[in-house]
């Protein structure tokens, strides 16, 4: 997909929560304890059973169903600290903050007015004696807490042959590392599995609620305020301005715990239910036939108000002050599948499976909101206290509705456990694409040949499992915008005559739209051997996807801006090797040590582009970003004018033309390919070792070769202007500059008055070490826990984000701090 924020995301997989499709919140607020499986499929023979929603693979979650026998209740609470990690900011401190003003020229009066300098040198003077006072404010601890993260669940289940039952309860209080950011979560589940003569009839129904709260003052302003300022005034207040001029030539710096400390808010409520039915009969031994039915809605409403004593309606008149928003969100999704499953082996040899069946799904979403101004006081913050509506505005409502269908058939076949062979075909359709396009036909072919099964094999005790496989199938990609193959009007006021009320053309539609067709060929092996000691895994794969949907430009006569057309190829290369050691492989003696070593590497190309993404690269030059669509280039290429650095005698920046002269004359035509954020080489170490009880975890991911544009220096280094010389920088723009000829340099001299342009010069090799992931438990024994009246008892402690070194210096956390976790989990059955 070529395109756009305002569109869903294409290129996140798939997620299958106990068969039907969830979510990525959903996920993420699971209850790691109920979790059975997960199953990551990638291959073209394992996401072709999902069909056209499955091009960017599949995530597959199955839930623990309840356990039969006496009631048992299970706990596991998980308690967690958390706390901002601000290593990476690199801003100046107050002394170094008054020198690069001073050498910047902020205290030189720009006129003649001998008055205008000597209020600068007083200025100045000023801040200095504070400095010499001892004044050096770190701002950004100010905003900053440690947060304290609780989870709790609880789960009863029991039940005999015919039924069984489950019945949940989680809690979360989560608190964010800013102060004023939380979220609270409340879960309930009900699960049931009944079971009767050849039926069998599952149920799981959740509830939830979820309330968040977000600071109203962003990380950033904190980081902005200079170091040489005062928190607070001589009698222990807190000022509206760190620094206040009515000087139209300068400018007012605000005061962000002013901000901060208004009646100000920023919440949200959200409210849902799910409901997933499934009904089975197992018809005989090999034939089963399942009807399921899933059901998902939700609401939330989101509310922002800002106090009208904000610094930002200083210059607005008392009428408009302040403002409130309200926006609600309504979701209502359901999900049905029919299917028939035959499995049976002949002759204990030949080992047969199909599947086939019909689902449908339609996802219903709606939207509305207004924004009221005008507050009378800070005090009284509910809606009816605003003054009106801002000029020219009104309520807004959106809807969309998405349909799809599928036919499908599964089938396998499997001869003496050695020769496999499987395929997929569906037949899918959505309303998503044009009325010409609705339909399309997915397939996908796998093979596969167990070699350690082969009579040749029977006497070699090397290898416990040596298999090749392959596959090639060509899944779709539905997951965009409901009516981007529609026009699409809307109702405006200002043309209401006799008639009614007029409408104009918001959107071009395109009944040829058709599907992101993505073909996938994956070829790989598997092998263990030294009796389990040693698994790899290797994984060739290759994805072209034609046609691409984009968003190409329209003449400004057709009245938009833009419409969804098929245009260009995207071809993807990729290798993935696992390798996992057992130095110590134990089980029978529960003593168990695994070292594991996982590594990507992926490449990727344009092609059947030509000049249709000429004003999209045009857009993007005017904004500063770095990507481009060309024929032959990568989605994940730097593009820039090349830079040979500083030049010694004049402090300019030396340009490189297409030709390979030299120049200092910057000409956006010269731009190439000057790196690539795609790693070279990605992946995770980690080892695991498990003793009689005892389990230890570590896992760092490394990412080696691949280039990154830092923001941090070219924004916050030498594009500063005046109004940024009030505001912290990054101390590199203090530093390392060129100031007199002959001056080896990394940057142009300090400047408020020139523009850097994007050039390779702010392009760097990134490679880094995380610590991703550390963890420790205890599962206790059986004669201890019966003791204490406990059927299970496992305690563990977990660290995440611990420690990351890279070779790039960069600002993560923008407006809101990045930050590491520590966590303690117990789990006890009753």
């Amino acid at each position: 997909m070529i395109k756009q924020k305002k569109f869903a995301d294409p290129n996140q997989p798939l997620f299958i929560l106990d068969g039907f499709e969830t979510d990525l919140q959903t996920v993420m607020d699971l209850n790691m304890n109920r979790i059975a499986s997960v199953t990551l499929l990638k291959d073209a023979a394992s996401t072709a059973i999902y069909g056209s929603r499955a091009a960017n693979g599949v995530l597959v979650i199955e839930t623990k169903i309840p356990e039969k026998g006496v009631l048992s209740l299970s706990y596991k609470g998980d308690f967690s600290i958390t706390m901002a990690d601000l290593s990476d900011y690199n801003l100046m401190n107050a002394r170094e903050k008054l020198e690069f003003e001073t050498r910047a020229g902020r205290y030189t009066s720009t006129t003649n007015d001998p008055m205008d300098q000597i209020a600068m040198d007083n200025l100045r003077n000023q801040r200095l004696q504070d400095i010499e006072r001892g004044v050096n404010t770190y701002w950004l601890s100010e905003p900053i807490r440690t947060g304290f993260v609780q989870k709790h669940n609880l789960y009863a289940e029991g039940g005999e042959e015919r039924i069984r039952y489950g019945l949940g309860l989680s809690y979360s209080n989560t608190q964010g590392v800013m102060k004023g950011s939380d979220r609270q979560t409340i879960s309930g589940n009900i699960d049931l599995v009944y079971r009767t003569g050849k039926f069998q009839f599952s149920n799981k129904f959740i509830l939830d609620y979820m309330k968040t709260n977000n600071p109203a003052v962003p990380f950033s302003e904190y980081a902005k305020a200079n170091p040489y300022f005062r928190k607070y005034n001589s009698e222990g207040g807190i000022d509206k301005y760190l620094y206040y001029t009515e000087d139209p030539e300068e400018y007012s710096v605000p005061n962000p715990l002013w901000n901060a400390h208004l009646n100000n808010y920023d919440v949200q409520d959200q409210f849902g239910f799910t409901n997933n039915f499934i009904l089975e009969w197992f018809a005989t031994n090999d034939l089963r036939a399942r009807a399921k039915f899933g059901i998902s809605k939700n609401s939330s409403t989101a509310e922002v108000r800002l106090s009208p004593q904000h610094s930002d309606f200083d210059e607005m008149s008392e009428t408009e002050k302040g403002f409130y928003t309200n926006a609600q969100t309504k979701n209502l999704n359901y999900e049905g599948d029919i299917s028939i499953t035959y499995g049976h082996l002949f002759a204990g040899k030949h080992m047969i499976n199909a599947v086939a069946g019909f689902n449908f799904n339609t996802k219903e979403n709606s939207k509305n909101g207004y924004k009221a101004i005008g507050f009378t006081e800070d005090e009284f913050d509910a809606p009816s206290f605003t003054n009106s509506y801002p000029a020219g505005s009104k309520p807004t409502y959106t809807e969309s509705k998405t349909r799809a269908a599928s036919f499908y058939i599964n089938g396998g076949y499997a001869y003496d456990n050695r020769y496999l062979f499987d395929f997929n075909y569906r037949s899918d359709g959505t309303s998503v694409f044009g009325t010409n396009n609705r339909f399309r036909n997915t397939w996908s072919v796998g093979l596969g040949w167990n070699i350690h099964a082969e009579k040749f094999m029977e006497n070699c005790d090397f290898f416990q499992l040596l298999k090749l496989r392959g596959s090639v199938g060509n899944p779709g990609n539905q997951n965009f915008a409901s009516y981007q193959a529609f026009s699409t009007y809307a109702f405006t006021h200002w043309m209401s005559n006799i008639f009614g009320t007029g409408v104009i053309l918001e959107g071009l539609g395109n009944p040829d739209l058709a599907w992101q067709e993505t073909i996938n060929y994956s070829l790989g092996t598997d092998v263990t051997m030294f009796n389990e000691r040693v698994n790899l895994t290797v994984d060739l794969y290759r994805k072209k996807t034609d046609p691409l949907v984009a968003a190409i430009t329209t003449p400004s006569s057709i009245g938009v801006k833009s419409v969804m057309m098929n245009m260009g190829q995207l071809k993807t290369d990729g290798i993935e090797v696992t390798l996992k050691v057992s130095p110590i492989y134990r089980p029978q003696d529960r003593f168990v040590w695994n070292i594991s070593l996982n590594g990507t590497h992926a490449k990727s190309k344009y092609s059947k582009i030509g000049n249709r993404l000429q004003s999209m690269n045009e857009q993007n030059q005017a904004n500063l970003n770095t990507t481009r669509y060309y024929d032959g280039g990568s989605p994940t290429d730097i593009w820039a004018v090349r830079s040979a650095g500083i030049d010694p005698a004049t402090g300019q920046d030396l340009f490189i033309k297409k030709d390979g002269t030299y120049t200092f004359t910057y000409d956006k035509n010269d731009e190439v390919v000057v790196g690539n954020t795609e790693p070279k080489l990605e992946g995770v170490l980690g080892t695991t070792l498990y003793y009689k009880g005892l389990s230890f975890g570590c896992y760092l991911r490394y990412r080696l070769g691949g280039q990154v544009f830092n923001n941090a220096l070219y924004e916050k280094v030498e594009n500063i202007d005046r109004e940024g010389i009030n505001y912290n920088q990054d101390k590199r723009a203090l530093y390392d500059r060129w100031s007199t000829p002959g001056q080896e340099a990394k940057f142009k001299r300090i400047s408020l008055f020139q523009t850097t342009e994007t050039s390779s010069r702010f392009v760097m090799d990134e490679n880094t070490l995380s610590g991703e992931s550390f963890n420790i438990g205890y599962e206790f024994t059986q004669p201890f826990i019966k003791h204490i009246g406990l059927s299970t008892l496992t305690v563990q402690a977990n660290m995440n984000d611990i420690f990351r070194v890279s070779s790039v210096k960069s600002e993560r956390g923008i407006d809101y701090p990045f930050a590491r976790t520590m966590s303690f989990s117990i789990s006890a059955t009753f």
